[in-house]
C-alpha cells in the first residue's frame, strides 16, 4: 500500500498539497495519507496526523514511499532510500528567492539558506507552472534535477468552479451580501516591518475609512500573509480572513484582488478577473528588501496605484480599467498561467508515479 507524507506550511491543511491529497483520495482512497500538524486547522477524518518534529515525523520522513511539501522541510536531516520528495514550492517567482534571496534583510536568512542547501539536495522532483519561472528556480536552489512543468495544483480549483457554487457557497459563510462587490486584499511580508518585539506588523496599507466611505457597499476581505500578525481594523464592510484555509476560496469569492508584490497576483489571474496592485513602498521594496526578476511595471496584470485616492478612482470604474489593461493582463496569462486549466494535479502525480 502506498503511503505519502504531506507537509504545507509547516503543519498546516493547505495548498498545492491538500490539492494532492484529495485527488489521492478521490483517485485511490487505499493510499495512507500521513499529515504534518503545527496548527489549529482542521484535517479531514481521513488523514493520519503526525505532530511536527515529534519521533514519529522523522520516522514517517524516511519510511514515507512520497514526501510531499510546499516549502522546505527543516529539519529533513535523512533522505530514506525508497522516498520520492515532491517539492511543490509555494510561490511564484517575482521576488528573489532561495540562494537569490542575499540582500540579508530577512531576519535569519543565513541559517534559512542553510536548511534550504539540505533540503534541496533530497528533492526528486520540484514543481514549476511555466516556462517563464522554471530557469528562475532552477537557479535560484541551485536544482539540476527533474522539474515538472505543469501549472500549480492549487489552482486546479481556480477552473473549475464553472457553475459558481464555491463562489456562492464561500460568500454565504462569510455572510457577505450576494450582489455587492467583494475585494480581496492580500499583500506579501516586509522584513522591515516590525514591532517592538520583532513580530511582523503590516503597516503598508491603504486608507479603509476613506476607501468603505466612497465605494457604498464594498465588502473587503482582509488575508494577511501567514509571517504577519497584523489583524484588519474593526470596520464595517470589512473582514479579517487571514485565518480562512484556503486561499484560492476566498480568490473565487472576491470580484478584484488587491496586492502589492505577492505570488497572489499570479494565482488569481487565473479566474480572469481584476487585478490592482497598490505599492506605495516600491522603489524601497526592490531596492532594498528583495530583488525582482521582472520589471514591476512591466509585469504588473493591472494598474500600480501608490495612493488611496488613485485606488479608489480604479475601483470606481472597474469595468474600464479593466479594459485598459486588458492586453496586459491577457499576455500576463499566457506567460505565467500557460497550464492553469484545472489538471495540475493530475499532471503530477501521473508523473511521480503515484497513479501506479
Amino acid at each position: 500500500m502506498t503511503t505519502v507524507m504531506f507537509e504545507s506550511w509547516r503543519g498546516r491543511y493547505s495548498d498545492s498539497p491538500r490539492a494532492v491529497a484529495e485527488y489521492l483520495r478521490a483517485a485511490r482512497p487505499e493510499t495512507t495519507q500521513y499529515w504534518v500538524v503545527d496548527s489549529g486547522d482542521s484535517f479531514p477524518d481521513w488523514a493520519q496526523l503526525v505532530p511536527r518534529h515529534r519521533p514519529d515525523y522523522f520516522r514517517r520522513l524516511i519510511t514515507s514511499d512520497f514526501v510531499i511539501s510546499n516549502d522546505i522541510v527543516s529539519r529533513h536531516y535523512l533522505h530514506g532510500p525508497g522516498v520520492t520528495y515532491v517539492q511543490c514550492w509555494h510561490g511564484i517567482a517575482l521576488k528573489a528567492i532561495g540562494f537569490h534571496d542575499n540582500k540579508g534583510g530577512y531576519v535569519g536568512n543565513r541559517a534559512q539558506l542553510r536548511r534550504t542547501r539540505r533540503d534541496v539536495r533530497k528533492w526528486d522532483y520540484l514543481v514549476s507552472p511555466c516556462p517563464a519561472i522554471t530557469p528562475i528556480v532552477r537557479s535560484a536552489f541551485e536544482y539540476d534535477g527533474k522539474v515538472l512543468e505543469i501549472g500549480m495544483p492549487r489552482n486546479d480549483i481556480l477552473s473549475r468552479d464553472t457553475d459558481n457554487a464555491i463562489r456562492s457557497r464561500v460568500r454565504a459563510e462569510l455572510g457577505l451580501v450576494e450582489d455587492a462587490p467583494v475585494m480581496l486584499y492580500a499583500p506579501t511580508w516586509r522584513d522591515d516591518d516590525r514591532d517592538d518585539q520583532g513580530r511582523l506588523t503590516q503597516s503598508v496599507v491603504p486608507d479603509w475609512e476613506a476607501i468603505l466611505s466612497a465605494i457604498p457597499g464594498l465588502q473587503i476581505l482582509f488575508r494577511t500573509h501567514k509571517n504577519v500578525i497584523a489583524q484588519a481594523p474593526d470596520l464595517p464592510g470589512l473582514k479579517d480572513v487571514s485565518s480562512y484555509p484556503d486561499v484560492a476560496e476566498l480568490y473565487l469569492a472576491a470580484d478584484v484582488l488587491l496586492s502589492d508584490y505577492s505570488s497572489t497576483i499570479i494565482d488569481f489571474a487565473v479566474t480572469g478577473r481584476p487585478i490592482v496592485c497598490y505599492a506605495p513602498d516600491l522603489e524601497h521594496y526592490r531596492n532594498d528588501l528583495r530583488a525582482m526578476y521582472f520589471d514591476y511595471e512591466e509585469w504588473a496584470p493591472g494598474p500600480i496605484v501608490t495612493q488611496t485616492d488613485d485606488l479608489i478612482d480604479c475601483l470606481r470604474d472597474l469595468p474600464a480599467v479593466a479594459a485598459a489593461y486588458s492586453a496586459q493582463y491577457d499576455g500576463f496569462v499566457r506567460k505565467f498561467c500557460p497550464y492553469e486549466d484545472g489538471h495540475a494535479t493530475q499532471r503530477l502525480v501521473e508523473a511521480v508515479g503515484l497513479l501506479d
